[in-house]
């Protein structure tokens, strides 16, 4: 969604983003479960684990309990803002760059 397509411009303020069903929110933390045949490969032979643990900040990990509850853009900034105040600030370019990460990483879907 947030990378460049053609066709119908969408607004990033109404949109929802939300886990895929291979990502769970854990403390301060995503888990990741590896799903694709590579993935599937390097466990199996190279004894890597399962489930990929990527640590996230106390931005990143506020975001994305208001992601786990459904929450749009436009109410994840105004709760970011509430609660952080101005360390938050820049939210709005901030949170379009973590929701652009996690989108690349497959770790994001929007609804």
């Amino acid at each position: 969604m947030l990378s460049k397509r053609k066709g119908k411009e969408r607004n990033l303020l109404t949109l929802v983003p939300l886990l895929p069903d291979h990502v769970r929110l854990g403390e301060n933390c995503l888990l990741v479960e590896r799903k694709n045949w590579a993935e599937k490969f390097s466990i199996r032979f190279l004894k890597q684990p399962s489930i990929r643990t990527i640590k996230l900040d106390k931005f990143g990990a506020f975001v994305v309990e208001r992601i786990a509850e459904q929450k749009n853009v436009e109410e994840i900034i105004a709760s970011l803002q509430e609660h952080f105040g101005e360390e938050a600030e820049p939210a709005l370019p901030r949170l379009k760059k973590f929701l652009e990460i996690l989108e690349v990483n497959e770790w994001l879907k929007w609804k």
